[in-house]
């Protein structure tokens, strides 16, 4: 190990002015996807269901620069509300009247976005896609 010792050097040259007084924004909206929006990919090797939805505050801006979280709400505007945040993985187990085993499964919500759009993505490991998932609600932070 070394250590330096001795008088302290002269003062450096003076930085760059930084940024008048611009602090972080942020913006928060909340997206309702009804059950009727989430479409089927239809894809031969990897389903899921998608909603796409139109987000104006999602701008070039914090698209080329900003942060984006996604949370998933329940029990939106009630005492009881929670929030997770995405991507969201939840193992299911469901109990079917004629079958001796449960029946279990992983449910994922995941999500990609562009300028002024993010998609929403519902996967299930079972790949039983006989019925849309339900209405939810998300709520997504914008910060630039």
């Amino acid at each position: 190990m070394m250590s330096c010792e001795g008088p302290m050097g002269p003062m450096g040259p003076t930085g760059p002015a930084g940024r008048d007084g611009k602090d972080a924004l942020i913006k928060v909206v909340y997206i309702n996807v009804d059950q009727a929006a989430w479409k089927f990919s239809g894809l031969n090797d990897n389903n899921y269901f998608t909603a796409t939805v139109s987000v104006p505050e999602l701008t070039e801006e914090i698209f080329d620069g900003g942060i984006i979280k996604m949370y998933r709400t329940f029990d939106y505007e009630s005492v009881d509300a929670t929030q997770i945040e995405m991507p969201y993985v939840r193992l299911k187990e469901l109990y079917e009247e004629g079958y001796p085993d449960p029946i279990r499964y992983t449910e994922v919500l995941d999500y990609d976005f562009g300028i002024e759009r993010i998609n929403i993505y519902f996967t299930v490991s079972d790949f039983y896609y006989d019925i849309k998932p339900e209405a939810m609600t998300f709520r997504c932070v914008l910060m630039y």
